[in-house]
């Protein structure tokens, strides 16, 4: 049973270099749950980010390949990471460089940002990351359905209780 709502997941791939806009576009874009939206730069990304409306049980991931060994490039992500921050139910996927990977794995690390090395395994990966976040979101929707079903039962077990207490002392 499929529980992520019918609006589209919301992929945001922000890839300097086209590495993986051909790919991205083939394996999502003909899908009727994801929403592709691609930018060249950060800036651009930046720009619309201002548009940018979340609701509550929309997800959007942003996937950013960029080079992070340049210094703007840098500040950039750190614009990003800000952005993020303020926005809790968006995901980002950092496409790494193998010389970046020391430097990222000491910063700070948060549970909606994924870190991927670039190698010949990156589109796996980066399909792994989106499927771990919608398998996440399905988990959080059955654990409120299930909350709700418990609560409902508990709360009937107990007028049913009340009734059979209240049947009883009138009764006798």
């Amino acid at each position: 049973m499929e529980l992520i709502s019918k609006k589209p997941v919301t992929l945001h791939l922000i890839d300097e270099n086209f590495l993986f806009l051909e790919d991205i576009r083939e394996k999502y874009s003909w899908k009727d749950k994801y929403e592709v939206k691609f930018y060249t730069s950060t800036d651009k990304f930046l720009a619309g980010a201002g548009q940018l409306h979340i609701p509550r049980n929309g997800i959007h991931i942003v996937i950013l390949a960029v080079n992070l060994a340049l210094p703007d490039k840098q500040l950039t992500s750190d614009l990003i990471d800000k952005f993020l921050s303020a926005f809790p139910g968006i995901y980002l996927i950092k496409i790494i460089h193998k010389n970046e990977l020391e430097k990222e794995v000491s910063s700070q690390s948060r549970e909606n940002v994924f870190k991927i090395v670039n190698n010949e395994n990156t589109l796996l990966r980066i399909d792994n990351a989106i499927k771990w976040v919608l398998a996440k979101k399905n988990i959080e929707k059955k654990s409120r359905l299930y909350k709700i079903v418990l609560y409902v039962f508990l709360a009937s077990l107990v007028f049913t209780s009340l009734l059979w207490l209240l049947v009883f002392l009138l009764g006798s």
